[in-house]
C-alpha cells in the first residue's frame, strides 16, 4: 500500500512539474495585434500612408545587412511594393519589427496586458497623448 501511495504521489508530482508548452511568437503577435486594435488604427489612415513601401521596409529592416534587406524587400509582392502602403503591408512591417524586438514570452505578456480593460485604457491614453504632443509641435 505504501509503495502504491508513493508511486501515485510521484506520478502526480511528475505531472505537475512538466514543462509548459512552448510559446509561438507568431500566435502571440496575432493576439497582441488584435488586442491593440492595429487593424482599425492602420485602416484609419484611409489605406494610404504617404511614404514609399520600399523606404518604409528599408527603415524597418535597418538592422539587417544590406543584402538580406534587399532579398526581403524583393520577396514582397510587387503589388505591395507599387501600391500605397496598405494594411497588410503595414502589418508585415509591424510583425517583423516586433518579432525582432520581443520574445514570444514578452509578446504573450503584452497581449495579455493589452487584452485587459486596463491595457486597453492605457493604449488609448498613450495614443491620445502622442496625438496631443504631435499637435502641440505642429
Amino acid at each position: 500500500m505504501k509503495k502504491t501511495l508513493l508511486l501515485l504521489m510521484s506520478l502526480s508530482l511528475f505531472a505537475c512539474s512538466s514543462t509548459p508548452p512552448k510559446l509561438d511568437a507568431n500566435e502571440e503577435f496575432e493576439r497582441l495585434y488584435v488586442a491593440l486594435g492595429m487593424e482599425e488604427i492602420l485602416s484609419s489612415f484611409g489605406g494610404e500612408i504617404n511614404i514609399s513601401p520600399e523606404k518604409l521596409f528599408s527603415e524597418m529592416l535597418s538592422d539587417l545587412p544590406e543584402n538580406q534587406k534587399r532579398i526581403f524587400i524583393e520577396s514582397m509582392s510587387s503589388k505591395i511594393m507599387t501600391d500605397p502602403i496598405n494594411v497588410n503591408a503595414a502589418k508585415v512591417v509591424f510583425r517583423t519589427k516586433l518579432l525582432s524586438l520581443l520574445t514570444a514570452e514578452e509578446l504573450k505578456i503584452a497581449a495579455d496586458f493589452y487584452s485587459s480593460n486596463v491595457g486597453l485604457k492605457a493604449h488609448r491614453a498613450i495614443i491620445e497623448a502622442e496625438v496631443a504632443v504631435s499637435e502641440s509641435l505642429d
